[in-house]
């Protein structure tokens, strides 16, 4: 199988374009407002392009209202163990504070791919799972 087509390629590229998508739509905002409704606009916006992104093309599966509106709870999730992940990085294992946040990152990939995954499979039925149960 080529690594370059496989789920989890597409889903990191799918997070470095959430990432990119989210940035860029920041720094379009801040022409016209404060940062931090700036900052709340692209962060809603980066949901929607992580689900659509995710549903569509990682998982294979359709975009859905259920979906989205499910999605953030990889967020929410996320952010959670983030913290609580940074705190230990920091605290007890005493990483400088430039490494922790990207260590927490690499950390927390497997958890919201899985998350990711299990929203869009549940929300969705995936066209991998529908055409496996086709006689």
């Amino acid at each position: 199988m080529n690594p370059v087509g496989s789920e989890k390629f597409r889903f990191i590229v799918a997070g470095a374009s959430t990432t990119a998508f989210s940035y860029v739509l920041y720094l379009l905002l801040l022409l016209w407002m404060r940062p931090m409704p700036a900052y709340v606009v692209a962060y809603a916006a980066g949901i929607v392009w992580a689900y659509s992104v995710n549903s569509v093309w990682v998982f294979r599966g359709r975009w859905t209202w259920m979906g989205l509106l499910s999605y953030p709870l990889v967020y929410a999730v996320q952010a959670v163990l983030s913290v609580s992940i940074f705190a230990l990085l920091i605290g007890k294992l005493h990483l400088p504070p430039v490494v922790a946040p990207l260590a927490a990152i690499v950390i927390l990939l497997p958890i919201n791919y899985v998350l990711g995954k299990r929203i869009v499979y549940h929300t969705s039925r995936p066209a991998m799972a529908r055409s496996d149960k086709r006689p």
